[in-house]
């Protein structure tokens, strides 16, 4: 039986992920957590087989707790959990100690398959991770400035291009707008622009937002 921690804020996606989990042979949810905090607290409590990781989380971020999660636990596996397509967070998963990149719109086996696979001490990576890996690694001598963004940079430019105001931002992450807007001016420095707008049109010209 392969026992599984469940990280996510979103109740209601943990519980589908529960029950689409139930319905496979050898797997066992022992416990979940909607934050950090509280998934640190589960860890110290009790081993676990296999981690399942949001990539978006209020307070800290997915990846802003995984090597924290790593140093807990250095033989617990973590498969990351995104609602953005690999080529946005995949390297920068694996880069942080991810050992599998599972998208949430995937199908539901790839998420079995890729569970069985970390649990026995391997890697999981789908062929569309693998090719947006292997482009990564081509190009590391040739960053561009999105690449040299910080994971919680990161996350926050793809809000911002969304079109989520500052204050909504501030309130999903547990940050005041005064942080929020911090982030913001480092971001459009490190990109070289100066307005919504231009990072807007930055993001779709490298295929960031859809």
């Amino acid at each position: 039986m392969i026992r599984l921690l469940l990280i996510d804020d979103h109740t209601i996606f943990r519980e589908g992920l529960k029950r689409l989990l139930a319905e496979q042979d050898g797997f066992d949810v022992i416990a979940e957590a909607g934050d950090a905090s509280e998934a640190l607290g589960r860890v110290r409590e009790q081993p676990f087989d296999v981690a399942l990781l949001d990539v978006n989380m209020p307070g800290r971020s997915g990846l802003e707790m995984l090597p924290t999660l790593r140093a807990e636990r250095p033989t617990m596996p973590v498969i990351v959990l995104s609602m953005y397509p690999a080529e946005q967070y995949a390297l920068r998963a694996f880069q942080a100690g991810a050992s599998g990149y599972v998208t949430k719109d995937m199908d539901a086996m790839e998420l079995v398959d890729s569970i069985h696979k970390v649990a026995q001490g391997k890697r999981y990576i789908a062929p569309s991770v693998a090719n947006c890996l292997l482009d990564g690694f081509d190009r590391v001598a040739d960053k561009t400035p999105h690449e040299q963004l910080s994971s919680r940079e990161y996350e926050i430019m793809l809000l911002i291009v969304r079109g989520i105001r500052l204050t909504e931002i501030g309130r999903q992450m547990f940050l005041s707008v005064k942080t929020v807007s911090t982030y913001r001016s480092r971001i459009l420095k490190k990109l070289g622009i100066t307005s919504n707008a231009e990072l807007a049109r930055y993001a779709v010209e490298h295929r960031l937002i859809d």
